[in-house]
């Protein structure tokens, strides 16, 4: 017989793994724990109890319904090479940050089969001033190995970028003036800006100043008294007043009117607001941040924007990538969607197949992040198995422009899937009703002639 001190013995190294004092498990593709180590359930007295096998690693040791978003095990899966993250910890640990860092383990194929978690109690040390040269601070650099931040996620150079002048803009409380494309994520950097700033206990209020007329968005932004205008029937505070204290994010601010900027700029001068039909100001303390998909210079050059209220924004600007120039983070972003909409859709794990990932790096995306995001959400709708093709993700218009061939038309594609996918919730929903077709058809909403025109159509035995 071996003994488990026989380094040529299992139970050696499963006494190696209980020895360890920080948390370690194993968990399947499907985020179900097939080992977990002594510490994972140890309890203050240092005592191991329960069993964490079988359970789902994000509920366990994370207090989670899904999978969590920066999850570096799932990384593991996709690129079969380990990875790290850095979060902030529990409310019950005084450590408010854990490094997890996962390990893949391979099959005989060379296939990701597992993967192994590590999680570590980091101890925020105080913050130290910032260096000086020159006269001018250095900010703390970025993680080079985390691919997520503030809930964005890139890895690229570009983006790294971006993450270490958000650390260096925070803190202070100067306006911001944010450029980029629609769908690069404006609106996700103020409120990254907002969270790392000393007003994160405060409100973030935001607003898109081109989706509302002159009139209505100066009542909404400095508020109205009563009897101000048609409609007016009682006071109502404006969202500088909402924000008090917090962050006041002003989205599109280049399709604003030269009268309403005027009106503007006296707020942010005088730090005073006065609403509409009002005679007197309120004070205000808000940190302005706004943001355009246009250039304001040359709107300054038309006079359509005033020069002295671009100086008063632009204190601290930020550009913002397109899509087209991080091409490195669209894997991982590709990555992060399908795992959110498989989830939200009770849909197993996917993965896009080689041609459909080549064509993602190779589309202009007019519309960045946001364009990608409804690409992949319509991928994991309409695909019926594990791998996400090339023709389900419904964009004809750029695969015929990049000189793909697909043998079938996507909207026969499309078709097909669609009627797939109603064949099968008309089967559910009978045999949730026990056959009765009446109330089948109930629950999905249609007509009881509507229903069996359908259930000829998708040749539907009566016996279901």
């Amino acid at each position: 017989m071996v003994s488990s001190t026989d380094p040529q013995s299992p139970d050696f190294y499963l006494s190696v793994l209980n020895s360890l004092s920080e948390p370690l498990i194993v968990i399947n593709r499907d985020y179900t724990i097939d080992y977990a180590n002594q510490a994972v359930l140890c309890g203050e007295d240092g005592k191991a109890s329960g069993n964490a096998v079988g359970e789902k690693c994000y509920a366990l040791l994370h207090n989670r319904k899904t999978p969590c978003e920066d999850c570096p095990c799932r990384r593991v899966f996709s690129y079969g090479k380990h990875f790290r993250s850095i979060r902030k910890g529990g409310s019950k640990r005084p450590a408010p940050q854990e490094e997890l860092r996962a390990y893949p383990i391979f099959d005989e194929s060379g296939q990701v089969v597992r993967a192994i978690e590590v999680l570590h109690d980091m101890q925020v040390q105080p913050e130290k001033p910032p260096q000086k040269s020159n006269g001018v601070s250095k900010g703390v650099p970025v993680d080079e190995e985390s691919t997520s931040f503030c809930g964005m996620i890139g890895h690229s150079k570009k983006m790294r970028s971006l993450f270490h002048m958000i650390r260096i803009v925070a803190p202070s409380s100067a306006t911001v003036l944010i450029y980029g494309e629609s769908g690069t994520g404006k609106e996700r950097v103020a409120q990254a800006i907002h969270d790392m700033s000393p007003r994160k206990h405060r409100p973030f209020v935001a607003i898109d100043c081109g989706a509302l007329p002159e009139t209505l968005l100066e009542s909404e932004l400095f508020g109205h008294v009563k009897g101000a205008f048609t409609g007016a029937f009682q006071n109502k505070k404006g969202l500088f007043e909402e924000a008090e204290g917090g962050t006041l994010f002003l989205d599109e601010i280049g399709d604003t009117s030269v009268v309403f900027q005027s009106k503007l700029l006296r707020a942010l001068q005088e730090g005073e607001a006065r609403p509409v039909g009002g005679t007197r100001n309120v004070k205000i303390d808000v940190r302005l941040v706004a943001a355009t998909n246009r250039s304001l210079k040359e709107g300054i050059a038309k006079k359509t924007f005033r020069e002295d209220l671009y100086y008063r924004l632009a204190v601290m600007p930020i550009m913002l990538p397109p899509l087209r120039g991080r091409l490195d983070d669209i894997p991982l972003l590709s990555e992060y969607f399908i795992e959110k909409y498989t989830t939200q859709n009770g849909k197993e794990p996917m993965a896009l197949s080689k041609e459909a990932a080549e064509l993602l790096l190779r589309m202009p995306w007019r519309g960045n992040v946001r364009e990608l995001e409804n690409v992949i959400e319509r991928g994991v709708l309409v695909s019926e198995t594990s791998e996400i093709s090339l023709e389900s993700l419904l964009i004809e218009e750029e695969v015929n422009s990049l000189g793909y061939s697909p043998s079938t038309s996507l909207f026969t594609s499309t078709q097909e899937a669609q009627s797939k996918v109603e064949r099968v919730r008309i089967i559910e929903s009978l045999q949730q009703h026990s056959g009765n077709k009446s109330m089948a058809a109930r629950a999905l909403g249609i007509s009881r002639a509507s229903f069996y025109n359908k259930l000829k159509r998708h040749q539907i035995p009566n016996s279901i």
